[in-house]
């Protein structure tokens, strides 16, 4: 595609269309610019109120042309001051109203005087663009009425019938006027070429040939290139026929261009001469494009890459047809217009349009009489309950090649009878009917394997483990809808094109049929521009993306390189997140054409929502926000809340924090809970986990053997720290008991229920290897009864009622 824009470029046409669409340059004498344009619409004007049916039609395009040019420097004039007015009524809003009661500086008066009378010139010119704007429109409508009248008059003219001997002596005789002025104009391009240097035409050959080689190499190498660069699947076969198509458009295209550069080494040509060269190489690209096209769908030699579900006989027959179709396509389109360079005569002019309306019609027939027997034959070989079973759709399909042949035949009969124009129509219109109907169906097929493919992918990475269900959903549901309206958009455009009207100029008709996409229409007050919501939409995706990009660099490659902990370094990247989207927010409703100064009623909106529903939100947002700067709760830490809600914080969102609880459920806790409630952090402030262990022994156990069994229990256990060091106390004794309490610590309160349980088991073992009994516990309600070994004494009874 590269190769293609370059090749274009190469040509004038193409760097005239580079030049309107960039940005028109600054107008300095706006004045006398304004004045020239006037004068130019009013005499169009008076010249089409005098007698519109007696300008010839090429005096009609020349006007509309003007008139063109006249609309467009009018619009590039009021969109070039409304800028500086805009600035002018700012700097007199700054100046403010003169005080009546006070003298005025003599500067400050002196700068209001020259500001307002800025201001009533730049407002006069405005208006008088504006008006010049719609009166080179309804000028530009005129003409368009006039010139489709003149066409479906001319199309409904009989003219000498090719089979009258009247018409064949017409062109005996004019035949040697046109011949020589035919010599003339090949004469002059033969000196052209003549006067071309060797070395240019070794230049010229030297590319050509190696241009030709690329082709034929690039089209013998396409189809091994697409099976070691892409994934066996449908999308190959439709990468295959969009590159296909690029190939033979380009190639041919730029050995075109070539030639017009050898053709215009030296200069000289006359200015008709040069604009139909230059067409030409457009030409040239179109029917190496409609050459693809066809080759692609046809596919006779790869019958497994045919996109069409076509048969092998059928495109075995029409191999042939897309190659003679795209060079009698130029050569028609290359005679008409020699014909109006040479100024040719009627009967000239007749024959040659005749000669290719007969060819175009005989190719269409012949097209559409072998598709008809394809499907025919398909028919016949179906049962009958398929063919019962087909859907309306298949029906109107199988029922397009008769229809075509009907209106071939009929276009034949017309032209038989000397309606040659309309046949030659009839011809024009099926050509540019499956033009439009061919490239829309290879972009349409391309765009559902583009989308399917990353459907299936995004469904091999969920069963990675790459995304989770929900982001895979969620990524599906936005390709699908992605892809519809991107299809839809192209059969509406199809059917745009297709429906363009007889006789039409394809320029005017665009300007006419889509220019509220940038003018817009009023709903109420709001004016609506289709042009703004499609650059909202541009700014929003673009915007998203960026965002996402840039949370993810900040997150996995800035934030790992700070001395911010992992919660921190989390909270940080999605308040980055928040003000990104907010940003591009306000991006797209800039874009939209809404100033944010004039969103005071959307703020008025929002508040009078907060107030009756949002409230509840707004406050779990704002809570969310305190979150993530105080810090109170950071990710991973230990925190209960009131209900018996206990576990580790996994992640803080704008609105709620997930809690993972112990059984492994999560738990969502709106973020105002965390600041308005009591909540519980077990490792905000210190991170240790304490470990007691408490022990009822006899009263006549060596407390010392015990006590140095306790402490070897926990001086073995390698979880346990050794600063602050292990402790054993002798918490209390009685007539009967002695009560031991060991206290550790451990790197984290998470470690405390299995550290306790490893010292008791190895307590425990170490009492029986050294036969050291536990003392006896005595009955049950007994409330002189010790607390049991490693837990707490239970609480006093309660007294009686």
């Amino acid at each position: 595609m590269c190769c293609l824009a370059l090749s274009l470029g190469l040509g004038s046409a193409a760097s005239q269309t580079l030049a309107q669409a960039a940005a028109p340059p600054a107008i300095e004498d706006v004045g006398a610019v304004l004045d020239k344009t006037q004068a130019a619409v009013t005499r169009i004007q008076e010249r089409l109120k005098q007698k519109p049916q007696g300008i010839e039609d090429t005096e009609l395009v020349a006007m509309r042309d003007t008139l063109q040019e006249a609309q467009s420097r009018a619009d590039d004039i009021a969109a070039q001051l409304e800028p500086e007015l805009a600035g002018v009524q700012a700097r007199l809003k700054e100046l403010g109203t003169p005080a009546p009661d006070a003298p005025e500086p003599p500067d400050i008066a002196q700068q209001r005087a020259q500001l307002a009378k800025r201001q009533s010139l730049l407002d006069s010119q405005i208006k008088l663009a504006r008006l010049m704007g719609v009166d080179a429109r309804q000028g530009q409508d005129q003409i368009s009425v006039l010139r489709r009248a003149r066409f479906q008059a001319e199309l409904g003219e009989r003219t000498q019938s090719l089979l009258t001997p009247s018409f064949w002596r017409n062109v005996m005789r004019d035949a040697p006027r046109d011949m020589r002025r035919l010599d003339g104009l090949l004469g002059e391009l033969g000196d052209s070429l003549r006067a071309v240097p060797t070395h240019v035409w070794s230049t010229a050959l030297v590319l050509a040939l190696l241009l030709l080689l690329g082709g034929e190499v690039g089209r013998r190498g396409l189809a091994t290139f697409t099976v070691r660069h892409t994934q066996p699947a449908r999308l190959r076969r439709s990468i295959f026929a969009v590159l296909t198509v690029v190939l033979y458009t380009v190639v041919p295209g730029l050995l075109a261009t070539i030639l017009l550069f050898v053709l215009r080494w030296r200069g000289g040509l006359e200015a008709d001469l040069s604009a139909f060269l230059q067409q030409s190489v457009i030409v040239v690209y179109l029917a190496g494009a409609m050459a693809g096209l066809g080759t692609v769908l046809l596919s006779p030699a790869r019958p497994s890459w045919r996109l069409p579900a076509l048969t092998d006989e059928l495109a075995n027959t029409l191999a042939w047809v897309p190659a003679v179709f795209a060079v009698t396509f130029a050569l028609a389109w290359a005679a008409q217009r020699l014909l109006e360079l040479i100024i040719a005569s009627l009967s000239t002019i007749l024959l040659v349009n005749g000669a290719m309306t007969v060819a175009l019609n005989i190719l269409i027939g012949f097209t559409a009489l072998s598709l008809r027997s394809s499907l025919r034959g398909r028919a016949q070989q179906a049962s009958a309950e398929a063919s019962a079973a087909a859907s309306p759709v298949i029906s109107w399909a199988r029922a397009v090649p008769s229809v075509l042949v009907f209106v071939i035949s009929v276009s034949l009969v017309a032209f038989l009878l000397g309606f040659i124009a309309l046949s030659s129509l009839v011809a024009q219109e099926i050509i540019w009917l499956t033009v439009i109907g061919s490239i829309t169906y290879l972009l349409v097929v391309l765009i559902t394997d583009v989308f399917d493919s990353l459907v299936a992918k995004v469904g091999r990475e969920q069963a990675a483990g790459l995304l989770s269900a929900q982001q895979a959903r969620t990524r599906c549901q936005l390709l699908v809808l992605l892809s519809g309206m991107l299809r839809l958009m192209l059969v509406l455009s199809a059917i745009a094109l297709v429906l363009l009207p007889f006789g039409e100029n394809p320029g005017e008709w665009l300007q006419r049929r889509l220019g509220f996409l940038t003018a817009g229409f009023k709903v109420g007050e709001a004016q609506i521009r289709p042009a703004s919501i499609a650059s909202t939409m541009i700014v929003l995706l673009a915007g998203v993306y960026a965002v996402r990009v840039l949370r993810t660099w900040i997150s996995d490659q800035f934030l790992p390189v700070t001395r911010l902990d992992e919660s921190m370094r989390t909270s940080a990247a999605n308040l980055v997140g928040y003000l990104g989207y907010f940003a591009v927010v306000m991006m797209a409703i800039s874009s939209l054409g809404i100033g944010l100064e004039r969103m005071a009623w959307i703020v008025s909106a929002l508040s009078v929502g907060i107030g009756f529903g949002l409230q509840a939100v707004v406050q779990n947002f704002v809570s969310g926000v305190i979150l993530v700067a105080e810090r109170p709760i950071k990710v991973g830490d230990w925190v209960s809340l009131d209900g018996g809600v206990e576990g580790n914080v996994r992640k803080i969102s704008a609105r709620a924090t997930e809690i993972e609880m112990f059984d492994c459920s999560t738990m969502i806790v709106p973020n105002s809970e965390f600041i308005t409630k009591k909540v519980r952090n077990v490792t905000m402030a210190n991170p240790l986990g304490v470990v007691t262990l408490k022990f009822n022994m006899p009263l006549n156990v060596n407390a010392d053997v015990v006590r140095d069994i306790m402490k070897t229990a926990m001086d073995t256990q390698q979880e346990v720290l050794d600063k602050p060091a292990p402790a054993v106390t002798l918490e209390t004794f009685s007539e009967v008991v002695l009560t031991f309490s060991a206290t550790c610590y451990v790197s984290s309160p998470r470690h405390v229920g299995r550290v306790r349980s490893e010292l008791m088991f190895d307590i425990l073992s170490a009492l029986r290897k050294r036969d050291i009994k536990m003392h006896a516990m005595p009955p049950a309600g007994d409330p002189s009864a010790p607390a049991p070994a490693g837990s707490a004494a239970p609480p006093p009874a309660a007294p009686p009622l």
